[in-house]
């Protein structure tokens, strides 16, 4: 649903049918789970955080993303699905609205974007599916040490950042805020990660590689 590493030709192609900018305040939702998509969503600026929802009260939080020209919806553009994600503004937020047609005709014109495209949706889902595999078959603290080396050695600007509560972190590894609260303070005990006011950080990044590397081990 969410494409981070986009074309900036593609972004300003669609550009040429973007003639409104639209505005949605803090709080508001650009689009809701389950919801049907007739139109792409190419975000100008603003924050927005990405969640799902199973309708037993528990919700899965995936991260915030600081977005530039970002285009939400082409994944359900490509299978004519509803809205997997319900995306939420954690700023204001700017955005254009573009026809799912224009789009098409965009990619079919142009085989080198439509083949870019393919190629980073599905780089998108196999990081996704790798991380739910992760978060299905291993330890929490292996996730949560994992999340923090990761995001410590990659700081581009588009990847999806953490949230500032605790309560939303716990939702953002799908479990509870006291196991969360528990998992850190071990981590934090064992002089792997430190707490800081941007979230957590590596206290000892080959101490931190060890512990997760030897979740692989037989």
């Amino acid at each position: 649903m969410f494409q981070y590493h986009f074309s900036a030709n593609l972004i300003e192609q669609l550009l040429t049918f973007a003639d409104k900018e639209y505005h949605q305040e803090k709080g508001a939702s650009l689009l809701n789970q389950d919801q049907p998509l007739t139109k792409l969503l190419l975000v100008k600026s603003g924050t927005v955080s990405f969640s799902y929802d199973v309708g037993n009260g528990r919700r899965l939080l995936l991260g915030q993303l600081d977005c530039n020209y970002t285009l939400i919806g082409e994944i359900e553009a490509l299978n004519a699905k509803p809205c997997i994600y319900t995306v939420t503004c954690q700023t204001d937020v700017h955005y254009h609205l573009i026809d799912f047609k224009h789009w098409q005709t965009i990619l079919l014109q142009k085989p080198e974007l439509c083949l870019y495209t393919a190629q980073t949706v599905a780089a998108k889902f196999l990081e996704n599916h790798q991380i739910n595999l992760d978060k299905l078959l291993l330890p929490l603290s292996y996730n949560i040490a994992k999340d923090c080396l990761s995001r410590h050695q990659n700081t581009s600007p588009i990847v999806l950042r953490p949230y500032p509560t605790v309560s939303a972190e716990a939702e953002r590894f799908a479990t509870t805020e006291r196991a969360y609260r528990r998992v850190v303070t071990e981590l934090v005990e064992q002089k792997l990660i430190e707490r800081t006011d941007k979230g957590l950080k590596p206290l000892d990044e080959i101490k931190l590689s060890e512990f997760i590397e030897h979740f692989h081990q037989k």
